[in-house]
């Protein structure tokens, strides 16, 4: 029986939840109320999605934490919907799970406690309650995990019964308004897709990039300002939603300026300026604080704090409008408005658009420090300087990769011309291109692939090998660098679409998953750490393999998936050693062992097929010499070596030890670009042959080499 003080207190949160527009308020309060009801010291909710369980709030009375926990809301990870995890349990079987002391757990129990975080920082798990979110309807929403009950003298206890009682009564009512949130959020999302169609700037990850951050400026802003725990959570609320609306005023833009790449002309931008009046008068009519928030932020998200900016106070008619009227000023400008104003323009610069580059963080500061006072509003630009870290993981939460729906096919002329696509000789561009090809061959074997958790991976290629990613140095192997990486997971989807078509086989979402994530970070073992400062990353040649291995189990456990994942990719890796025997080494299952000799496949043609394969093999020397890898003694002799090591170690491998499956690429460019041939196959032909002519006819002398080989680079 519950209480009836605490039957009231569920009551009135559930009425005030109603309430709430923005799914992340609703999220707030619905840990915060859970944890009030079981007085736990800290919780989390991950939501479920296509692709399993995605980590959207948490939350801890632990102060030494609250700066990580801020920024650990935007910092995105999948767990998959199986047994292995406590919420993918509680998921997959819809039961509660009570845990005692999270480090000793039963040997019986199926699931494991990932210890991360508490790596991470120091915190201490123990006891953990576990319970899925479900509406009456029975539909998933989510998992909630209540971490560490404490006792009057803040020790951690075990969670009783009787409150996991009252939790259990309030998650069903919980779930039904965080449906709701859900709902909500989709429906503004849907109109900046339609906004997107006409605008290419204002993308679904800019407004909700543009919403958070302002909406943690406005939190640390408030802070400073000792407001009201009950005030600061209603503006909160209203101001995510309304900044994701701040330029719905554009649809009234006509396309050939909107979408102009360059320099507008005095006229044109006087055009451009109408669309805080177009978006305001959307909200002349309001019927609701949100219809006034989202009024005063689309019509004065451009004035500026020293009165520079537009469109200035007008009638409330576009008629009207006089270009000349007095801008708005200081604190004439609605605190909601001078907000989003320098959360938009830091987003803007921080992203590339079709008129410019990303700038770099650094030049970014300077700018607002600069405009401080002129531009924004001096205690904004303050706040927003004590935050930078939650910033950047929001920047990183909301990635700008278009999605496959919105990849476009080849032109006619390329599906026409063959010649296009060997002029590329297979590499599609840069890595940002080459990932977007990558999705789209996705999208033609999976129409409902969920691709946030790849966005995330793909970021994470692009930091280790820029030196980025944290406590690891750039790579500095030029034959093993980003490019090689991007060639040979693209490689690995050619042929995934290949046996696809040929055979009629079905790849899983989750194995397609797996086998770009090992593909993504075969080659990471040659990356040095922070702290390593002897010779290059070619020094690990032997044994990169290995390291890579370690590597990716460290990742996936750090983002939060399964030991399941970690071990299929490490199998899958084993078969990018060339002296490993892929018939003798263990996988989970066949379909793994499948994905591994397609990536080991992908490994040997990627870089076989390259258009300056030939070109590169003095850099491959260089890495082979210092890795202490025995065999070739000069770059001339690996030139001489090539086409013995092709024929008699290569071809065994792809046709014998891999089952010959490279032949199945050729149905990829069949169905891909209308080519009956397999580009890869021919690429790498086309290349031992004209080394084995030069083998036949040149001196050994590099240089004879060098010059006879059809492009040059600098080596």
């Amino acid at each position: 029986m519950i209480q009836p003080d605490i039957e009231k207190n569920i009551l009135k949160t559930i009425e005030h939840l109603q309430q709430l527009k923005d799914i992340n308020s609703i999220l707030d309060t619905v840990l915060l109320e859970a944890r009030k009801l079981s007085n736990a010291d800290a919780g989390t909710i991950f939501l479920a999605t296509q692709s399993g369980l995605t980590f959207n709030y948490v939350q801890t009375s632990t102060v030494s934490l609250k700066t990580d926990i801020i920024a650990s809301h935007y910092r995105y990870y999948t767990i998959p919907i199986d047994k292995t995890s406590i919420v993918g349990y509680c998921a997959a079987t819809g039961d509660q799970v009570t845990i005692v002391d999270a480090y000793k757990l039963s040997q019986e129990v199926p699931f494991s406690f990932n210890s991360f975080f508490d790596r991470k920082t120091g915190y201490r798990t123990k006891s953990v309650f576990a319970l899925p979110l479900k509406t009456l309807g029975n539909k998933l929403v989510g998992v909630m995990e209540l971490i560490n009950a404490l006792d009057e003298d803040d020790s951690p206890i075990d969670f009783s019964e009787e409150i996991r009682g009252y939790v259990s009564r309030f998650a069903g009512y919980a779930a039904a308004a965080i449906e709701r949130g859900q709902w909500n959020q989709e429906l503004i999302l849907r109109m900046i897709r339609m906004a997107e169609l006409r605008d290419p700037g204002e993308t679904a990850a800019h407004v909700q990039r543009v919403s958070s951050i302002s909406a943690e400026i406005f939190m640390q802003w408030a802070r400073k300002k000792n407001l009201a725990q009950a005030e600061v959570k209603h503006f909160s609320d209203l101001l995510r939603p309304a900044a994701m609306l701040h330029d719905v005023g554009k649809i009234g833009i006509p396309d050939e300026i909107l979408k102009k790449p360059g320099k507008l002309s005095d006229d044109e931008f006087e055009l451009i300026k109408l669309h805080t009046i177009y978006g305001a008068n959307l909200f002349e009519t309001t019927t609701s604080e949100l219809d006034q928030m989202c009024k005063e932020i689309a019509l004065n998200h451009h004035e500026r704090w020293d009165g520079n900016g537009y469109p200035g106070h007008y009638s409330g008619c576009i008629v009207l409008y006089d270009k000349n009227k007095q801008p708005k000023k200081g604190d004439e400008i609605p605190l909601a408005a001078r907000i989003v104003a320098l959360a938009d323009v830091f987003d803007a610069l921080a992203n590339k658009r079709v008129y410019k580059k990303a700038w770099e963080m650094a030049e970014i500061y300077a700018l607002l420090r600069e405009e401080s006072g002129r531009h924004f509003d001096p205690e904004l630009i303050d706040a927003f300087f004590e935050i930078t870290d939650i910033v950047e993981a929001i920047q990183h939460r909301f990635k700008d990769i278009s999605q496959s729906a919105s990849i476009r096919s080849p032109s006619a002329g390329a599906l026409k011309n063959p010649n296009i696509v060997r002029e590329q000789q297979l590499a599609c561009g840069c890595p940002e291109d080459i990932y977007k090809e990558i999705k789209f061959i996705i999208s033609l074997m999976v129409d409902d692939f969920d691709y946030d958790f790849l966005d995330l991976s793909f970021e994470n290629t692009e930091k280790i090998f820029t030196g980025r990613f944290p406590g690891y140095q750039a790579s500095n192997t030029s034959y093993h660098n980003l490019d090689h990486t991007m060639a040979v997971a693209l490689a690995l989807l050619r042929l995934i679409h290949g046996i696809s078509t040929q055979k009629n086989v079905t790849f899983s979402s989750n194995l397609i998953e797996c086998g770009v994530i090992a593909a993504f970070f075969h080659d990471a073992g040659l990356i040095q750490k922070s702290s390593d400062h002897e010779g290059t990353g070619a020094k690990y040649t032997k044994f990169h393999e290995e390291r890579s291995i370690l590597f990716v189990q460290e990742y996936l456990n750090s983002v939060g998936r399964s030991e399941i994942m970690s071990n299929q990719c490490s199998q899958m890796i084993q078969c990018t050693k060339l002296s490993n025997v892929p018939s003798h080494l263990n996988f989970d299952s066949e379909e793994i062992k499948f994905m591994g000799y397609i990536l080991g496949t992908a490994d040997i043609v990627a870089q076989m097929a390259d258009r300056v394969y030939l070109e590169r093999l003095p850099l491959l020397f260089d890495e082979l010499k210092e890795g202490g890898v025995p065999g070739y003694e000069s770059t001339v002799d690996i030139y001489q070596q090539t086409v013995t090591f092709f024929k008699e170690v290569i071809r065994k491998r792809l046709y014998v030890e891999f089952d010959g499956i490279v032949e199945s690429m050729r149905y990829h460019f069949i169905e891909r670009w209308n080519i009956d041939q397999n580009l890869y196959v021919a690429a790498i032909e086309n290349n031992i042959n004209y080394i084995e002519y030069l083998n036949k006819t040149c001196p050994q002398d590099k240089n004879f080499y060098r010059q006879y080989l059809r492009r040059q680079i600098n080596y």
